[in-house]
């Protein structure tokens, strides 16, 4: 049986767009050729991140001007990877963590806006 999310994110907390961009390539030659960038819309749930889950992210020595945790329950899901960008409250965010499990219909990733000091 798998855990299932759906019908409760929404109920407590408030929900807002998100979008993932990403290009697709291949390798051509041993030479990267970058696609044609693509979006992604998904429906997220946005919320601060917990004061041990900020100092584990800090632990890494990146000056980070903010960082929100992200619940996700529809779109696909495979898309969301590491190293990602996002746009998320008019600003371009990183997924710097991800958790998408095969046997939960939902995704929790955390994002960061870097400082470009």
């Amino acid at each position: 049986m798998s855990l299932s999310m759906s019908g409760h994110i929404d109920d407590v907390f408030e929900s807002g767009e998100v979008t993932l961009i990403y290009s697709t390539g291949g390798y051509v030659g041993g030479i990267w050729q970058g696609g044609t960038p693509q979006t992604e819309t998904y429906t997220a749930t946005i919320q601060p991140l917990t004061d041990k889950e900020l100092v584990n992210l800090l632990m890494g020595g990146q000056r980070i001007l903010d960082s929100r945790k992200l619940y996700i329950n529809d779109g696909n899901l495979a898309l969301l990877k590491l190293g990602k960008d996002m746009q998320l409250l008019d600003e371009d965010w990183k997924i710097v963590s991800r958790d998408v499990r095969e046997n939960r219909n939902y995704a929790k990733i955390v994002v960061v806006r870097y400082d470009d000091q």
